[in-house]
């Protein structure tokens, strides 16, 4: 059975660092009007920037310039983000059970925040373009 959306909303973001902020804002107020509770529109909005901040640093190699899509779909069990780039491909899938980076790790934290925090995550590559998605139940 394939999933009812009520309705989406399409960003296209910078591949800027400056340019997640207002994103960000923009994610939480979606998560309410969802449905979310606090802390579940916390954890799906830092997992979906935690996506987006992967795509510029990794994807991208932190150069801005290169676009960043996302299509949030609101449907009736949740919420799905499907997140694109033209990017570099992902060098290995993501892991599905990655451990938590240690306290004082200067990276390494955004595949266990993703996954702890999203209730499902697919990641495609096809025609040149990285597709990640994730999803939140309600």
């Amino acid at each position: 059975m394939k999933a009812t959306t009520l309705s989406q909303v399409r960003f296209v973001v910078d591949s800027d660092p400056a340019a997640v902020p207002e994103l960000q804002a923009s994610l939480s107020a979606l998560c309410g009007e969802a449905g979310l509770d606090d802390l579940a529109a916390f954890q799906l909005t830092c997992a979906i920037i935690e996506a987006v901040n992967n795509c510029i640093e990794h994807a991208y190699g932190g150069e801005p310039g290169h676009p960043i899509t996302l299509l949030w779909l609101r449907r009736r069990d949740g919420v799905a983000v499907e997140i694109r780039d033209r990017g570099r491909p992902m060098a290995s899938p993501p892991p599905e059970s990655p451990a938590a980076a240690g306290a004082d790790a200067e990276s390494g934290r955004g595949w266990h925040i993703i996954r702890q925090w999203t209730d499902t995550v697919t990641y495609t590559r096809d025609a040149n373009e990285n597709l990640l998605v994730l999803t939140r139940w309600l």
